[in-house]
């Protein structure tokens, strides 16, 4: 705690930091919560600092903070970005800290054409996708800009924050509370129950098409527009998946919208590249049961000079929704069990002892 000795102040929000961590950048701000980027001077890298502002202000919030600190702690993978380091500074706020080399995907497109190079970033966001849906968490906010490409052409996923586990219910202000609803699955706006993984294969889908198009397939940001941009692309969805909306709301929006013929996806893609085609109507359909799971994804020819099921790993913990049982606890009980998480997160980094038992 001694070496927090470092403040720098932005728009909404003030970050105490180690005088390790210099050239600050806020990437992005959401009310007290802020995400800087900034170089580690010790380890000579470029890192990304979370701020999680009080999160001991309630028991819902210290349960997220703790889920996604564990998450990052116990997600190993290089596809996807682990935590470096975490800190709860002497205001009370959790500080994670994960690598951030290289750009983001959405930057890299808005630079150049990345079709060349699309065949290569979708394996490993597969391969990212198949360690992650392992362990039973769903991303929840996969887009362009939650992807890392560094100067090795190698991908990490980042942006956890928005992450679900598997069979977790389905809240309204989680979904809208998201800012990109233009790579949201269908389903998350026809009265979905429940996370599942197939909605990341939807906004994989709608990533890899960005990458061969250069534009993003969708670009609305309000949730009825989107819905109704998907239903232009594809028609509308199965009739057993529209029988089983409870919604009075969607269910006459619905039957507002003017009649639409399915129309071949290819007529929206500008490639003539059979197998992302192909792929593309896999990942993009109404149905999440039909929808192409990652570790189908990943045996299709589209990524198959790249395919190794040896080197395609899983996650050795599985997280369930029994996790999320925890809610009412005191808050002291709660910020006991975060204080743990980040000692040992400590003496594991400095190899002080071996690893210890996951515990939730």
């Amino acid at each position: 705690m001694l070496e927090f000795l470092y403040m720098q102040h932005f728009v909404s929000s003030s970050f105490e930091v180690a005088p390790r961590y210099t050239n600050l950048r806020p990437v992005k701000i959401k009310g007290s919560n802020i995400i800087c980027s900034a170089s580690d001077t010790l380890l000579g890298i470029q890192v990304a600092i979370k701020k999680i502002y009080q999160p001991f202000a309630r028991s819902d919030l210290c349960q997220r903070a703790y889920l996604e600190l564990k998450q990052l702690k116990l997600l190993k993978h290089e596809n996807i970005a682990g935590l470096q380091d975490a800190f709860l500074s002497f205001g009370g706020n959790l500080y994670l800290i994960s690598q951030h080399q290289g750009m983001t995907l959405d930057q890299c497109l808005a630079s150049s054409t990345l079709q060349q190079y699309a065949r290569v970033f979708f394996y490993q966001l597969l391969r990212g996708l198949k360690y992650l849906h392992s362990a039973n968490i769903v991303h929840c906010d996969l887009k362009p800009s939650s992807i890392l490409i560094t100067r090795g052409c190698d991908l990490q996923i980042t942006g956890l924050d928005h992450s679900r586990i598997h069979g977790e219910r389905v809240t309204i202000d989680h979904v809208y509370d998201n800012a990109n609803q233009c790579y949201q699955a269908p389903e998350l706006m026809l009265d979905a129950q429940t996370y599942h993984p197939a909605m990341d294969m939807w906004a994989a889908g709608c990533v890899l098409a960005e990458m061969i198009n250069g534009c993003p397939l969708f670009s609305e940001e309000r949730c009825t527009n989107q819905l109704y941009a998907i239903i232009k692309l594809l028609g509308y969805a199965p009739g057993d998946l529209m029988d089983g909306l409870s919604s009075g709301n969607i269910i006459g929006y619905l039957k507002s919208l003017p009649a639409r013929d399915w129309k071949p996806l290819r007529k929206h893609i500008s490639t003539s590249d059979n197998e992302a085609l192909d792929l593309l109507e896999q990942l993009l359909d109404f149905d999440p049961a039909i929808r192409y799971p990652a570790t189908q994804a990943l045996e299709h020819v589209y990524v198959s000079l790249y395919y190794d099921l040896a080197d395609e790993l899983t996650s050795d913990k599985t997280w369930s929704v029994a996790d999320l049982d925890y809610a009412e606890w005191p808050v002291n009980d709660w910020k006991t069990l975060i204080l743990s998480e980040i000692v040992d997160h400590h003496e594991l980094r400095n190899g002080r002892q071996q690893p210890a038992e996951c515990s939730n």
